[in-house]
């Protein structure tokens, strides 16, 4: 069952007509201010009403079927660019419309997930009416489609039907620069490739069964826009959007790559390296640009190191001491190596040093740190360790100035270095 109209300004039986006196831009310029399917740069349109219209029969405009108990829930469909979340549902209300009004939303497969009453007290007479969500709001994600829709126990609605397109849930004229994330869904989902439209995106459905509070599941495909709308909160925009975060292998080196799509107070980026993806330590930093709205490109090669697998994440600071840890990324070096304990960097040193050792294979490895008459002070690191490179920092910090010995122990045997704490 479709709805059609034969009129372009009136829409008769059950129904209040709203026009739009100007165009919608669509676009806010504020961060995490909130955003709306229908935005109006110059306050809400003035409203029409039909004074002939007969809102206790609830035939469809094209006379094809009614509602015996004359209510129906009108809503839309729509996506998020960006996660937030919905925290009142609104609706545009004609003259002439009478109260009995319910908010709900839905997932996109008809569960109810949250549903608000305009009719607690006495509605207002027209405009747009706002009811907040319980618990501050519904949390929703790029990743989903949910309904929006609202339950008249009367009949009665606003709707355009003048067939114009890039008003409801599509970026103005600021696209680019200040995009309103929410994107309305055409109703056939064909009018555009990934089912975005601004037009004909209209779901509706007449009651069958005697009326409920919690309403029904709009199904039914229609041309017109139905004024039904909610209000959306975008969470807070991290201070830095790092992205294509890479490792990629070259013979005995391993370049790591980022992106940040934008910065604020970022002080820079610690690497992290890892031979089993759990035991994690850091290798090097990388300062941040700072301040940046535009992309910025990092990269960091971990050279000469020996066959295995190797973890790398980056762990982005703020300038305030807050951090962040990106994604995950591995790369293995192939061939055969050798168990190798190099000089620890920097020698001599006052207080930290980095202290490198290499498996050829997984196997015990216990380094050590000892006087210069073979007494074992310090244990670094006593355990099964993966094929590849490691290393491990040593704070001298409180350790007397003079030379010791550092001590790797594994299957294939023993090897010392010296190392001067100044």
């Amino acid at each position: 069952m479709r709805m059609s109209f034969k009129s372009s300004f009136v829409l008769t039986k059950s129904l209040s007509v709203v026009f739009l006196a100007v165009m919608l831009t669509g676009g806010l310029t504020a961060k995490a201010q909130p955003y709306y399917t229908i935005d109006f740069p110059f306050g809400p349109p003035p409203p029409v009403t039909d004074p002939n219209m007969d809102r206790n029969d609830g035939p469809l405009p094209d006379g094809n079927g009614s509602s015996p108990f004359n209510v129906i829930e009108t809503g839309v469909r729509f996506r998020v660019t960006v996660p937030g979340k919905v925290t009142a549902i609104r609706f545009y209300k004609g003259l002439g419309q009478r109260d009995g009004h319910y908010g709900h939303l839905w997932t996109n497969d008809g569960n109810l997930i949250e549903q608000v009453s305009f009719s607690n007290l006495p509605e207002a007479p027209s405009g747009w009416l706002e009811e907040p969500l319980d618990n501050g709001g519904f949390h929703i994600t790029p990743a989903d489609t949910f309904v929006v829709s609202i339950f008249s126990l009367t009949g009665d609605y606003a709707a355009d039907n003048l067939g114009r397109s890039n008003w409801f849930g599509t970026p103005g004229n600021d696209f680019g620069t200040n995009p309103n994330p929410i994107r309305v869904i055409a109703y056939d989902n064909t009018n555009e490739p990934d089912g975005y439209t601004g037009n004909n995106n209209g779901i509706y459905d007449y009651f069958d069964n005697p009326p409920a509070t919690d309403g029904q599941f709009p199904t039914t495909g229609n041309g017109v826009n139905f004024y039904v709308d909610f209000v959306f909160l975008p969470d807070p925009p991290l201070p830095v959007s790092l992205t294509d975060f890479k490792a990629t292998t070259a013979i005995s080196d391993i370049l790591l790559s980022w992106k940040t799509q934008s910065e604020q107070n970022n002080r820079g980026f610690e690497i992290q390296r890892s031979n089993n993806g759990a035991d994690w330590y850091a290798i090097n930093f990388i300062n941040g640009t700072g301040e940046s709205t535009v992309t910025k490109n990092y990269s960091y090669t971990d050279k000469a190191l020996a066959p295995g697998t190797y973890y790398y994440r980056v762990n982005q600071k703020d300038m305030d001491g807050k951090s962040t840890y990106s994604a995950i990324a591995s790369a293995a070096i192939s061939g055969k190596g050798i168990v190798s304990l190099f000089q620890n960097y920097p020698n001599p040193f006052t207080s930290i040093t980095s202290i490198r050792f290499d498996l050829p294979r997984t196997q015990h490895a216990r380094l050590s740190l000892l006087d210069m008459s073979g007494r074992e002070l310090k244990v670094l690191t006593d355990k099964v360790g993966e094929a590849g490179s490691h290393v491990i920092t040593l704070d001298a910090t409180s350790f007397v100035r003079q030379t010791y010995l550092i001590r790797l122990q594994t299957d294939n045997g023993i090897i010392t270095r010296k190392i001067v704490v100044r």
